[in-house]
């Protein structure tokens, strides 16, 4: 295909008539291709003379391309300033938890802290099992704040991060632990 843009300015001007079918089916093709007329003329009498294909499928595929980044980008746009303040959010309450519990370890137990941070993945262990299923508890209300996030319009998701307190938890019902799971 022959881009409308790249094809201006090295054109001659040509006179030439069309039956009414192929002028329908010729202006069809140029609206579905985002051509111009002329363009597409052009573009199908390559074709029908077995001209390099490549050659012409090369800049429909860039058009291509750029027309489906331009229909999603507020969908990507959205996704990367999410992904990014959720990992960063993600990244500094980890790391401030990990660094109070190291601490905690080692001053209650300044000899063998190390090897009592381990939690196990073995069943059997009923004290590590129940660690691991708050783990999993608390894993999944975070996936369903993911959920209803990624809900929100790009707008909306840019007004709250730009709020000096996330109003996304400011705003959020409080979610008792369910029984079984972290009490007793």
């Amino acid at each position: 295909m022959l881009n409308v843009h790249s094809r201006y300015g090295n054109t001659r001007k040509k006179t030439l008539s069309l039956t009414h079918e192929g002028h329908d089916q010729i202006k069809k093709y140029a609206k579905a291709h985002g051509l111009s007329f002329s363009a597409s003329i052009e573009t199908l009498a390559l074709i029908g003379m077995k001209a390099d294909l490549t050659q012409l499928l090369v800049p429909l595929l860039n058009d291509i391309v750029a027309k489906g980044l331009a229909r999603n980008f507020n969908r990507l746009a959205k996704l990367s300033i999410q992904a990014a303040a959720e990992s960063t959010m993600a990244h500094d309450l980890a790391a401030m938890l990990l660094l109070q519990l190291i601490r905690q370890e080692a001053e209650q137990h300044p000899q063998d802290f190390e090897e009592r941070l381990a939690v196990s993945h073995d069943p059997t262990d009923h004290h590590d099992f129940r660690i691991r299923e708050v783990y999993n508890h608390f894993r999944h209300l975070a996936r369903k704040r993911q959920k209803r996030l990624m809900s929100q319009p790009l707008k909306q998701l840019l007004a709250d991060y730009a709020q000096p307190v996330p109003t996304a938890v400011e705003n959020e019902p409080e979610q008792p632990v369910e029984k079984g799971v972290g009490n007793e």
